[in-house]
């Protein structure tokens, strides 16, 4: 478990972050949503214990991550946004590094370099790999000392498909392992792909956190959103959910349709497409801007 309580901080001029208090268990996503300089770095450099607190605190496992910093920081696994890799330093070697700092047996080095399937560029620098295997190396440092806690900052930017695929899996497998999970990012649309799991989504606007909520009550909370979906015959569904009076349209091979309540409309618009033979593939909210959740939370 990680509990955050009442946590402030900053860089000298001030807090960046302030007042935030949130919990996160053990084999649940904790996904933190916000614009770009809305406090999500700061945050998890202060709940990693980079960062010192101007004030509250961070208990890790039971662990108070200021009194017992050593202790507490062996708990927890941090990728930071942007790899932070060593470019000079093998991959082999850039494991090994953190391996003594956290005094793991440089067996686990061999266990995580198949693990992630990194043995093949054991001896190559990491500077001269792709970002995608960077990204992999600095995920399989950050779980190198098997932590319970795994924090991961915009892990997802600038990856190609096949390398976002490869750490969604990986976060997955982590949270079948009991772990606590965090993450951040600036895109709603990420959210989809963890439907189904153990998820709750804090919202942080100029270091605050204005919402938290389970993923999925937090759709409901949009109004008139785009939900793109993915059908065997997009005519006849277009025909269909014309006649059943909902604004739509076609884009590319899909169907994207406005609802005014996501949680409520989806499954009856998936039913009638089926119930009128049309095979229903995917279903996914467009990419919402977060400014456009805020503006809504402002009007209630």
């Amino acid at each position: 478990m990680l509990e955050v309580e009442n946590l402030s901080a900053g860089y000298g001029r001030g807090d960046v972050i302030r007042d935030l208090t949130f919990m996160a268990m053990k084999g649940e996503l904790y996904l933190l949503l916000g614009a770009n300089g809305a406090g999500k770095t700061t945050t998890f450099r202060a709940i990693t214990g980079i960062l010192p607190p101007s004030k509250g605190r961070v208990v890790v496992e039971g662990i108070d991550l200021w009194r017992e910093p050593e202790k507490a920081k062996m708990k927890i696994g941090y990728l930071p946004e942007g790899e932070r890799v060593y470019p000079n330093l093998s991959v082999y070697r850039n494991l090994l590094l953190f391996a003594r700092l956290y005094g793991t047996e440089e067996e686990r080095i061999n266990e995580v370099l198949r693990e992630f399937n990194l043995h093949e560029y054991q001896d190559k620098k990491a500077g001269e790999l792709s970002r995608g295997l960077r990204k992999r190396l600095a995920l399989a440092r950050a779980l190198l000392h098997e932590p319970e806690v795994l924090v991961l900052d915009e892990p997802f930017s600038n990856l190609d498909v096949p390398s976002v695929m490869d750490l969604r899996d990986k976060i997955f497998e982590s949270l079948d392992e009991g772990r606590v999970v965090l993450f951040s990012t600036h895109i709603l649309s990420e959210l989809q792909h963890f439907e189904g799991i153990k998820c709750r989504v804090g919202i942080i606007k100029d270091g605050r956190l204005i919402l938290e909520e389970k993923f999925e009550n937090l759709m409901s909370l949009l109004r008139s959103v785009e939900v793109v979906i993915t059908v065997t015959n997009q005519g006849l569904a277009l025909q269909i959910l014309k006649e059943e009076g909902y604004p739509v349209k076609a884009e590319g091979r899909n169907v994207v349709v406005s609802v005014s309540n996501y949680v409520v409309e989806v499954p009856k618009i998936t039913r009638v497409l089926s119930e009128n033979d049309i095979g229903v593939l995917q279903v996914r909210p467009k990419e919402v801007p977060l400014e456009r959740l805020f503006i809504e939370l402002s009007t209630r």
